[in-house]
């Protein structure tokens, strides 16, 4: 028996492996995008059921030319041609439309996110002891506007730090164009004081802002789609007095589920 007889007597079987083959790689594939995301790294491309479907009839369509080529007719490779070509255009259309659909999909995420931006209510915030031995004030005061296109939901205001947490202020949602002043608490939570707390405030703004500031004031909150963002903005020393603080970077970042 030839290895052209044993693969056509065996076809189903050849099929049935490849197949088995692909849906492992493609659960492999599946099981490492799962736990990207809890680890919150992203894997730019992954798999898609049009990937998997065509990814299969694929390698059955190689495997098939190959060990039966030698027993296609002159006359039928024009067909064999051209299901090849109609099988690449259908899989260049399906994803072109895929492509667009995600294209279609961001926009209209995008079209509801809110974008807070954060400023300081005066031009510095003593933030310790000065030359005459003044304490700084428990609380200051910012004010925080939503110049996106969508409203912010459940607002929570605080200073961040990568050990500690403070006491926040919340806000059910800010509307486009709409303002909100609270002040800001530089007193300590009871459950960090008592050692309760096992992780401080947003602990994924530790991967985001590596420099040490003074401090940093953040606000998380929703869109209208469940997305969770922060806005922080970060303080810097005054040149000349340096136990007052003025606004430096400010900056927006996505929190991943």
């Amino acid at each position: 028996m030839t290895i052209a007889d044993w693969i056509q007597s065996n076809s189903v079987w050849i099929v049935f492996g490849v197949t088995i083959v692909v849906l492992v790689y493609y659960i492999y594939k599946t099981t490492e995008i799962f736990m990207s995301k809890k680890r919150r790294r992203t894997i730019r491309h992954p798999i898609t059921a049009l990937t998997l479907i065509l990814t299969v009839w694929g390698l059955v369509f190689f495997i098939y030319i190959v060990f039966m080529g030698g027993k296609i007719q002159v006359g039928d490779w024009a067909q064999v041609i051209l299901l090849g070509g109609l099988v690449s255009i259908t899989a260049a259309y399906a994803y072109s439309t895929e492509k667009m659909a995600e294209e279609m999909k961001e926009q209209h995420l995008s079209e509801a996110r809110p974008y807070l931006l954060l400023r300081l209510n005066g031009e510095a915030v003593q933030w310790d002891k000065d030359e005459q031995g003044k304490l700084p004030s428990r609380e200051f005061t910012i004010t925080i506007r939503n110049v996106g296109k969508g409203p912010a939901i459940n607002l929570w205001a605080a200073l961040w730090s990568p050990d500690e947490t403070y006491f926040g202020d919340s806000k059910g949602y800010l509307a486009l164009g709409e303002e909100w002043q609270t002040n800001i608490s530089r007193t300590l939570t009871g459950a960090v004081k008592l050692g309760f707390e096992k992780e401080a405030w947003l602990p994924e703004l530790k991967e985001v802002i590596k420099h040490k500031y003074p401090g940093i004031v953040a606000v998380k909150y929703n869109d209208i789609h469940r997305r969770t963002w922060v806005s922080y903005l970060c303080f810097e020393r005054h040149v000349d007095v340096e136990s007052f603080v003025l606004e430096e970077e400010q900056n927006i970042v996505e929190l991943k589920p």
